[in-house]
């Protein structure tokens, strides 16, 4: 017996989605760890809040006397605080090229990706997000977190420091 056509075609499109590595869908919940301003992990599962980059945590900026400033630690605290020993509830449905979950994380009602952009402890990637372009519009208007500081953009920096 023949699989019906349309049944063919769904097998096809599953396939090539599972090859491609993407998600149709996934969530992840429970008690996060911490791992950058804009990563979580559960576990074994790493997630990457999608639509934001924060300071790398060895990324330093300075501050308005030219000192040193640990912006990435920083990132990490505002993230840690916003959990606050809360569940974590993480939905996506795109993996990036490590294989990372791209995510909009919640703790509570509270949304982690526009929340540490509101604060300037991430930039906006309205490329991926264009939501979050009037928050982080806001947070340097009012020169919060990072925005108040001399900083090199996340994804400079990294590609400076490999």
């Amino acid at each position: 017996m023949r699989p019906a056509p349309l049944l063919t075609a769904l097998l096809v499109s599953a396939a090539a989605i599972l090859s491609t590595g993407s998600t149709a869908f996934a969530e992840t919940k429970g008690r996060a760890f911490v791992v950058s301003g804009d990563t979580l992990r559960f576990g074994r599962e790493t997630v990457r809040l999608h639509g934001i980059d924060a300071p790398e945590e060895d990324q330093y900026c300075e501050n308005e006397y030219g000192r040193p400033f640990e912006c990435g630690i920083q990132a990490i605290d505002a993230l840690t605080e916003l959990i606050a020993r809360r569940t974590v509830t993480c939905v996506g449905d795109r993996r990036n090229e490590e294989g990372q979950l791209l995510a909009v994380c919640y703790a509570g009602d509270t949304n982690l990706n526009s929340r540490m952009v509101r604060t300037g402890w991430a930039v906006a990637r309205p490329d991926e997000q264009p939501d979050f372009a009037s928050l982080e519009k806001l947070a340097r208007s009012e020169r919060a977190g990072i925005w108040a500081l001399k900083f090199v953009d996340p994804a400079e920096w990294r590609k400076q420091n490999p």
